[in-house]
């Protein structure tokens, strides 16, 4: 399905809920028009008749056959006597029609609803058809990092003491800085500089922006204050913002050099437009599997080593329980399976069905069985690690960092063996039945029906191996290089910015004929930052303000 009939089926959508909303809508108009009890008159001054409803026409010797009389009912039900329609009236008196004020209401919100579409679908037609628009590529490798003339996050350069933006007394957080001497002639139909450039700062809560025009950059300015708001647009990849990982995280945007990429009607793109049904490449390599004792995973500096052992000490809690604790829900199931299969052969006056009972029985002996010879092998395990994370802890205070040190911090971890007990289906189908599974796994393995750890500390391992990357570091070794590039790679092609387009996401307040859009970025993992809920930040301007330079009135949206 492309995208006009997408459009074409959201406006069927909209109509259908047009409908429901405006039948609803008079419904309730209806009901409130048609009191449960009479209202009496306010005052003899001001005389309005009322007319009482009907009293029911049935023959009284019918009534007389009730039990219940009918104000006692009326007492039970909350409702005076009298208010009740005789079965005639209540299936022949016409429904009142909705009111003008009802009609006009209801047509003005199914032509909200279809303008919106109809906008939608317009906007679609028209992206991909800018005579020039720019992609911001991400350098992979990092070919200009230091001395990148526009890049993504990290810090500004901006004219020689200038102080660092604020947005309603509050520092920004700077976004991304481009060189507008690199931008094409025609983009923005000639409109805007093409000297200097121009950085964008976001305030750390709220999303306003601010575009400061830089005549001349000079040197990297970094920032006042970490982005420490914990209602930032900082949210590195892999969900780490919403748990307990976020400390271990590089609190920062990372510097990322990119590459302005004029893109005209027939060139190829290098935006993916397509990302596929998967959830991307953390979440492809966490289904499969790996060993982060493989070189390409080693800790590169005392901030990924310790975050390591940290994260270790933090999730190997999860390895056993101490003799004496209550027991487990595990052993509770066969307790009470054991005194079912005691108990005579019939429950509440139904038959007891022996063979499950058994099946079930046998399975919750042997995973107890199983999880008590699993906690003794756990029970090992977590000795030997935290002696590891001893040793790392004081060598970090007082060693300089050696990856032959991370090399054998790796090593003896993966000598440790940790067991993991699963319950799987009955292969046969006999019903109660299970297969019990023991793993025996090195403590560095990550199954994905064994997860401990080792994809937390990856996840952390990522995050601050891509500020390392973007830098130009060489603590990286060639088999983490190897690892990350393609990594990054696929990121950067699924988020990738742009200038000068049809916004990539819809946004309600754009007409390509007035606006002219600055800049647009996708929530992104290489970045580290998330707008909305997962959305695309929309930076706008009006045409007759970037003729002129304008900057100052910007309008900033997220996509929907």
């Amino acid at each position: 399905m492309n995208e006009v009939e997408s459009a074409a089926l959201k406006l069927i959508g909209v109509s259908l809920a047009f409908l429901l909303i405006a039948y609803l809508v008079w419904r309730k108009r209806h009901a409130e028009a048609v009191p449960a009890v009479p209202k009496a008159s306010k005052s003899p001054a001001t005389p309005r008749e009322f007319k009482l409803p009907k009293l029911s026409r049935k023959d009284r010797t019918a009534e007389e056959a009730i039990e219940i009389s009918p104000s006692r009912l009326a007492r039970i039900r909350g409702k005076a006597p009298f208010d009740r329609l005789s079965d005639s009236e209540s299936e022949t008196d016409e429904v009142a029609p909705p009111s003008a004020e009802t009609k006009a209401m209801a047509e003005a919100m199914l032509a909200s609803m279809v303008a919106q579409v109809e906008h939608e679908a317009d906007l679609i037609e028209r992206r991909g058809n800018e005579a020039v628009s720019i992609r911001l590529v991400p350098q992979i490798p990092p070919r200009d990092a230091g001395r990148a003339t526009s890049w993504l996050g990290g810090s500004p350069r901006l004219d020689a003491r200038m102080a660092w933006p604020q947005i309603r007394e509050t520092p920004a957080d700077f976004l991304a800085q481009i060189d507008c001497s690199a931008l094409p002639d025609d983009l923005w139909g000639g409109l805007g500089p093409r000297s200097g450039a121009l950085a964008f700062f976001i305030h750390p809560r709220d999303g306003d922006m601010l575009v400061v025009p830089v005549a001349q950059p000079d040197d990297p300015v970094g920032p006042p204050r970490p982005i420490d708001d914990p209602d930032s647009f900082f949210a590195p990849h892999g969900g780490l913002r919403f748990g307990d990982l976020m400390p271990f995280t590089r609190r920062a945007f990372p510097e990322w050099p990119i590459d302005l990429v004029a893109v005209r009607p027939g060139d190829p793109d290098p935006r993916a437009s397509e990302v596929g049904d998967d959830d991307g490449p953390g979440y492809r390599l966490y289904r499969t599997g790996y060993d982060i004792a493989d070189t390409a995973w080693h800790p590169f500096d005392w901030d990924s080593m310790t975050a390591l052992v940290e994260i270790l000490d933090m999730r190997i809690a999860r390895f056993w329980r101490e003799p004496g604790d209550a027991p487990s829900p595990i052993e509770v199931q066969l307790a009470n399976a054991e005194r079912r299969l005691a108990a005579p052969d019939e429950a509440d006056g139904e038959p007891v069905d022996r063979a499950l009972l058994e099946n079930q029985y046998a399975a919750l002996t042997e995973l107890v069985e199983a999880s008590h010879a699993a906690a003794e092998m756990n029970r090992e395990a977590l000795s030997n690690a935290q002696e590891i994370i001893a040793i790392v802890r004081e060598s970090a205070r007082k060693d300089d960092f050696s990856p032959a040190a991370a090399a054998a911090v790796m090593g003896a971890l993966q000598t440790i063996r940790w067991a993991k007990v699963n319950r799987k289906p009955d292969p046969e189908g006999r019903p109660g039945a299970e297969r019990i599974e023991t793993l025996v796994l090195p403590l560095t393995e990550h199954r994905p029906d064994a997860p401990l750890w080792a994809h937390d500390y990856h996840a952390i391992w990522f995050d601050h191996a891509k500020h390392a990357y973007a830098a130009g570091s060489d603590r990286l070794s060639p088999e983490a290089l190897a690892v990350i590039e393609p990594y990054c790679r696929e990121l950067a092609a699924r988020e990738m910015g742009g200038i000068g387009h049809v916004p990539f996401a819809y946004v309600h307040d754009y007409d390509e004929d007035a606006d002219a859009t600055l800049l647009e970025l996708p929530s992104s993992g290489l970045m580290s930052w998330m707008f909305g809920d997962v959305d695309h930040l929309v930076l706008t301007i009006r045409k007759p303000d970037l003729a002129v330079g304008r900057f100052d009135r910007p309008l900033v949206q997220f996509s929907n």
